[in-house]
Formats: C-alpha cells, sequence, structure tokens
C-alpha cells in the first residue's frame, strides 16, 4: 500500500511523492545508483512478515539523468504474475521523457501481465497516472496536481482489490491537499496528516508507513529527501542530490548511500 503524487511548482521545478506502506513496522531500504539511473529497490513480498522471504526487484520509485521521476503503488496482488516495480524500472531506464515512459510500459504490459498497480511519472512539460491491470493499462495525461493510492480510476475499482478499506480515503485526502499545495512543505505535512485518523496518509492501520519520500527536479538536479519511520512522528529527514547525469561519480554514489536512512543501502547489482 502507497500514496503518491505529483506537483509542479513552478516552470523548471516539479515533484514526485510517495508515502511507503508496508507489512511490517520496519523496513530497510536497498538502493540502485548508476549514473543514469536512480532507484529504490521494489519489494514483491511487501505483505510478508519475515523479512528473510523478501523478495526484491524493479524501482518502487526513482529518477533518471533526463528529469523523469516515477513510482508506483500496489492495486492488487495475482499469483504468477510480474512485479509492477519492474515496470518503473522500464520506465526509467528506457524513457527519456513521460510520452517514451508511458510506450515503454505499455510494451512491456503487452509481453507478459502484471500485478495490479498504479504508476505516477512527471516530467519538465508533462505528467501521467498510468493504471496496470494484468495484461491492460490506461494512461491518463495529468495537467494538475494529481494524487493516487490503492485503487484504479480509471479502470474503476474492484471488490478483489488488496486495500477496500484506507484507500479510497487516504486518495481523497491526497488529492484535497496536493490541489491545495504550492511548496514542498505543503508536500511533507500531506505526508505525515491524519484526515481520517489511523487510515490517513501516514498510515498506520493493516499497512504501516515505512518511507516518505520526495524527489524534486529543479535546473539540472534532482534532490531526494527522505525520512525512515512514520512521517507523523517527525523522523529526520534527510536532503540529498541523487548522483545522476554530470552530478554522478563514483565517490558521490558512496556518499548518497551513506547518508540515506537505511541499514542495507547498498548498490545489490
Amino acid at each position: 500500500m502507497c500514496t503518491t503524487g505529483v506537483l509542479r511548482i513552478g516552470d523548471g521545478d516539479y515533484l514526485l511523492f510517495k508515502n511507503k506502506d508496508f507489512g511490517r513496522t520496519h523496513f530497510d531500504d536497498r538502493l540502485i545508483t548508476e549514473p543514469g539511473v536512480f532507484g529504490v529497490r521494489g519489494v514483491s513480498t511487501w505483505a510478508g512478515t519475515d523479512p528473510d522471504l523478501d523478495e526484491f526487484s524493479g524501482f518502487s520509485i526513482g529518477a533518471n539523468e533526463h528529469g523523469l521521476l516515477c513510482c508506483d503503488s500496489n492495486v492488487r496482488t495475482i499469483e504468477g504474475h510480474a512485479n509492477y516495480d519492474e515496470l518503473t524500472e522500464i520506465a526509467l531506464r528506457e524513457g527519456r521523457d513521460v510520452g517514451s515512459a508511458v510506450a515503454a510500459v505499455g510494451q512491456a504490459v503487452e509481453s507478459r501481465p502484471y500485478l495490479w498497480a498504479n504508476l505516477i511519472m512527471i516530467d519538465a512539460s508533462g505528467a501521467a497516472a498510468v493504471e496496470v491491470r494484468g495484461d491492460r493499462i490506461d494512461a491518463t495525461e495529468l495537467a494538475a496536481p494529481t494524487a493516487r493510492s490503492n485503487h484504479h480510476i480509471a479502470l474503476k475499482p474492484h471488490p478483489g482489490d488488496d486495500d477496500t478499506v484506507t484507500t479510497r480515503k487516504r486518495l481523497a485526502a491526497a488529492q484535497r491537499r496536493v490541489q491545495e499545495a504550492g511548496r514542498i512543505d505543503d508536500i511533507f505535512d500531506l505526508q505525515r496528516s491524519h484526515d481520517d485518523g489511523d487510515t490517513g496518509i501516514c498510515n498506520h492501520q493493516g499497512y504501516r508507513t515505512v518511507y516518505s519520500y520526495v524527489l524534486r527536479h529543479t535546473g539540472d538536479a534532482t534532490a531526494l529527501h527522505v525520512a525512515q519511520g512514520q512521517p507523523c512522528a517527525d523522523p529526520q529527514r534527510v536532503e540529498l542530490t541523487v548522483p545522476l547525469g554530470k552530478h554522478w561519480t563514483a565517490k558521490a554514489a558512496r556518499q548518497f548511500r551513506a547518508s540515506y536512512p537505511s541499514a542495507q543501502a547498498f548498490d545489490d547489482r
């Protein structure tokens, strides 16, 4: 479970946010840091209680050297389908912008069915929400600040969705708040909010929010604002320049991982 969204603050200044909800109260991210792409590793076993059984693949959130930002959220887990986190990685590895990223995701879904998910992405000039349902996708161009949670909008909710309790309330709260946002601090407030009690954007019911992220692209650089733990408890939020493109060196990548709030923030490929 996750709450995600995009916001354009000004010309050449835009962001993507995500609260990661997980099946445990604590989780340590693993990272991919390469000259052309950055990603937080996805976990297809996000609902599992045993960390020794975690299965990592794809990206749950990330950015590339072209200024494209992308993340995802779960909708429905179906045995035998590929992990939707792989689609976020495909979008960031193959896309130079939102249009080419959506095309790459569509081509991947044509080749095999994926777990149901919501992807959301933004670049310097456009944004899109992509709903994935097995071997189907629906891409919606976004012209305004937009949030997503854990059910489909265009393809409609399904009674078998993994979350039918908190997702609609979280989406309503997140959409209201992101529409009113004008600065990054408003997004931090959104991430720690409890407009509907324990089912808030900072989730305490069923699945717990274990990380909050904001990727912000300005000029030629992408910054990551990340905190580990429940956002409402005000854990330390770290601001890091993502080592991409001209900002990438092996030393910068090492420093990025060393400063990241995780005991497992190594490059595991």
